[in-house]
This record gives structure tokens, sequence and C-alpha cells, in this order.
């Protein structure tokens, strides 16, 4: 009896013994898959740019004298023609006055000596004075009409000089420095306000020669500006040499109506360099598999890793180059917790 239980209870020790050590079978893991299919998709050169205004100039005053009134501020944006400043006018408005006087006094003496040189000509006509007499009048006559035109070339100057003392914008754009303040005495080498354009406004970057082949006076190129947002630009310059590192500048124009691109801000600049076919995968579908990126291809309840090759990236996709064709499945959500033992259910 005592070995018959003995013998039991041997019995139930091995059976649980072996139930202990039978692994679990593993749980297949929760997946959503996405079907792939080859799409075209253009291959773009990315380089860092920056912006250039199309015309950025330094403004100076054509005459001296101290600055009465400012038009212009800055940020502000001008018209051509626009006044910006207003210099004293005072010592322009006298000599301009004096040059007045001085041409009516010049005029009556023309008419004074024309009248004399009228009557000495009838006098010599009639053989009554001498040749000479007649050829004294003639001369000063021209003395005077002489000094009469020297004196409205010197008004006009004088109009033209008390028209400058009003500076204004000799094209369109905004004032990014002013550099007077009322009360300022200038002269022609001062520096008043920088006027810049806008629109459009020049995005400059480099490209190795390699992209030279791609890029041709009015393509298009692109343009991401963080926080301003994308745009489009149209080459208008290459340069017709390489720098000291073998890179190329090109600029080109584009539209800013609404001067939300400055001078010397960034952007990254795409030139489209080729077209090719390749397959849009959602971003979270690719893993790391040792140092190669891959996605897992689904079988029935299976997985098996397939390494990509990207070609091009954004927006939460990436487009890339894969043994894969179209219609196949590939884990999207959890794809980061399978492996090639894995088995897996599609939700």
């Amino acid at each position: 009896m005592i070995r018959c239980l003995a013998l039991i209870s041997l019995l139930v020790l091995l059976s649980c013994q072996k139930k202990e050590s039978t692994p679990p079978a593993p749980q297949a893991v929760q997946i959503s898959v996405y079907t792939v299919k080859p799409e075209s998709v253009e291959v773009f050169y990315t380089a860092n740019g920056y912006f250039e205004a199309i015309k950025d100039v330094v403004l100076r005053p054509e005459v001296s004298g101290r600055v009465l009134e400012l038009l212009a501020d800055e940020g502000q944006l001008v018209r051509h023609g626009q006044p910006l400043l207003k210099i004293d006018p005072s010592d322009y408005e006298n000599t301009l006055r004096q040059l007045e006087a001085n041409l009516m006094q010049a005029r009556a003496n023309y008419e004074n000596q024309r009248a004399i040189y009228e009557r000495r000509k009838f006098l010599y006509e009639q053989n009554l004075i001498a040749r000479e007499d007649f050829e004294n009048a003639k001369t000063q006559l021209k003395v005077y009409q002489d000094q009469v035109s020297a004196i409205e070339a010197q008004l006009r100057n004088a109009r033209l000089q008390l028209s400058r003392t009003t500076l204004r914008a000799p094209f369109s754009g905004y004032i990014a420095q002013k550099f007077v303040n009322v009360g300022d005495y200038i002269t022609p080498q001062s520096q008043t306000f920088r006027l810049v354009t806008l629109d459009p406004i020049k995005v400059v970057f480099q490209v190795p020669q390699e992209v030279l082949p791609s890029l041709k006076m009015g393509a298009s190129i692109y343009l991401d500006v963080e926080g301003i947002g994308s745009y489009e630009g149209k080459v208008s310059f290459i340069s017709p040499s390489a720098d000291a590192n073998r890179m190329l500048t090109v600029k080109a124009l584009v539209k800013n109506p609404k001067g939300e691109l400055k001078p010397n801000m960034y952007a990254k600049v795409r030139v489209p360099i080729s077209s090719t076919q390749a397959f849009k995968i959602p971003e979270t579908a690719l893993v790391l598999i040792g140092n190669q990126k891959a996605v897992w291809k689904v079988v029935g309840d299976k997985v098996f890793p397939v390494k990509v090759d990207i070609v091009k990236q954004g927006d939460g996709y990436v487009y890339a180059k894969a043994d894969l064709k179209e219609g196949d499945k590939i884990a999207v959500e959890n794809a980061y917790l399978l492996n090639q033992t894995s088995r897996v259910k599609v939700r």
C-alpha cells in the first residue's frame, strides 16, 4: 500500500515537472498593414541658400544742408519718387532769388543794347556812322546776350539744386535702415536710408558640377523656409566658373508679394535632378536591422525583412527602392516589435 502511494506521488511529480518545462505558445503580434505600389517620384539635390534683394542701395543726398524733416521711417514701404527727407532750402532759395534778379537786370541790359544796335545798324546802312561804331554796338549786344545765357544756365542749376533738397526714393522698396535724424547736417557723402526691394527676391545657393546638367536658365527650383512656408523659384543666374571647392553659385528669382522673405534669411533649396520609380512607404513602417533600414513584408501570419534604399522623404512617407512588387503588404503598426520568428495578426 505504501509502495503504491509512493509510485502515484512520483508519477504526479513527474507530470507536473513536464508541464512546467513546456513553454507557452507565442502570442501573435497585432499589426496593421499597408499595400505598396510603385510611383513616379522626383529626386532632388538639397542645398542651403540665403536671400538677397535685387536692389539694395544706401541713399545719399546730392546737396548739403541741415535735415529739416524726415518723411519715411524704417520698415516703411515707399514708392518710386516718394519724398523721404527734406533739407533746409533757405540758402538755395536765396541763391535762386538772387539769380532771378540778376537775370532781370541782364535781360534789361540786353534789350537796351539791342535798341542801340538797331539804331546803329540803320545809321550805318545810311552811311551816317562809321563801321567801327556799328561793330562796337554789335559786339556789346553779343556780350549782353552771353550774360543772359550764362545767368539762365545758373538759374537752371539753382532750381535743380533747390529740388534736390528733397530726397526722393529712386525706386519702390522698403526702408531697411535709417541713418539720420532731424537736425543732422548732411553732405553728399552722408548715408541717409538703406532702400531694398523684396518682390521678387533672389535666393542664392551652390551646387556641385554633377548637378549642373539639371539646371537651366528659367528652370524651377523649390524652397522650404522654416517658419514661413514653401516657395517656387526660377533660375536667373548660373556662375560661369566654380569656386575653390568646385562649387557653382546659382541664383533664382522668387515671387514675394507679401514681403515675408527678407534679405539674409536662409532656406532649404531643392533642385530636381531626376525622376524614378519607387515605393511610397509610411515612415512608421521603417525598422532598423543592423545598419540597414528595412520593412516587414507580411505573408499570411509570417513576416520577412525587406531592405529599402530611400530616395526621398517627407510628409510622413518615404519613397524607396526595395525588393517588393505592387500589391505586397507591409507591417505598419507595431512593426518595431517584430522579428523573423514573429507571428502576426492583422487588425
